[in-house]
């Protein structure tokens, strides 16, 4: 949730890069709570948490 004004995410801060708007990260590793993120790409590594992202998800149950 980056941008003009805004703090970047957990995983943009961590990792030391400029925030997207369209951030894959940002909504689930808010910029108040990096020690969510560190341990996750710790366990991880960003590169997979990003492919499991972007993995659409499907109900077993319907």
């Amino acid at each position: 949730m980056g941008g003009p004004g805004s703090s970047p995410c957990a995983s943009c801060k961590l990792l030391r890069r400029r925030c997207a708007k369209d951030c894959i990260f940002a909504p689930y590793f808010p910029p108040d709570d990096p020690h969510k993120f560190a341990i996750v790409h710790k366990v991880f590594g960003a590169s997979n948490v990003s492919k499991m992202l972007q993995v659409p998800f499907v109900p077993i149950c319907q």
